[in-house]
């Protein structure tokens, strides 16, 4: 089987090496458990916000002021009752800690996983840095820059390709601008 590996042609090892990460069990079961971690992730976010977690403190003033109140006024009843809301708020409050306490910890072994995951492809020399992603960028748009002729796919094609690189997009003029003064 014919991998490009051994290409003369530095893209079609660079695809050999991507075909090779898809392949490589040490990456596919890191992926997996990154999609996992970060579901949790997603769960607890989910479950601190239904839980009003950013209110908490509020209420929990709120309901502690009113039992005050209700004791200053001798209503032990009506104050016994606003303190099992406060326990439960307090219980709330502690769920809420836990919840963040296990993020916390989620995201840290995200973290570790990602950093295996980039060893392994630097391990297998699978890493392609930024400055060699635009410079491939700029490369592939000067191939089609010499092959279309029509001035307006031109400008078409080098908007696209500013989007795909994350430059500021540049008004309708400065890229008419740009074309005049390269032709």
């Amino acid at each position: 089987m014919t991998t490009g590996a051994g290409s003369s042609f530095p893209l079609t090892r660079l695809a050999a090496k991507y075909n090779q990460m898809k392949t490589d069990g040490r990456i596919l079961s890191n992926r997996h458990s990154i999609e996992i971690i970060r579901h949790r992730v997603e769960q607890l976010i989910e479950r601190i916000d239904a839980n009003d977690a950013p209110d908490r403190l509020n209420k929990l003033q709120k309901l502690w002021n009113e039992m005050r109140n209700m004791e200053g006024k001798g209503n032990e009843v009506e104050a016994n009752l606003i303190k099992r809301d406060i326990d439960l708020q307090f219980e709330a409050a502690r769920e809420d800690y836990l919840a963040w306490e296990q993020m916390f910890h989620a995201l840290d072994l995200d973290r570790k996983m990602v950093d295996s995951e980039v060893k392994v492809a630097k391990d297998i020399q699978a890493i392609l840095t930024a400055e060699d992603a635009y410079e491939l960028v700029a490369k592939l748009l000067g191939s089609v820059i010499q092959v279309v002729d029509d001035p307006n796919q031109l400008k078409r094609i080098q908007y696209e390709f500013a989007k795909i690189v994350g430059d500021t997009p540049v008004g309708k003029d400065t890229i008419d601008a740009e074309f005049e003064a390269d032709e």
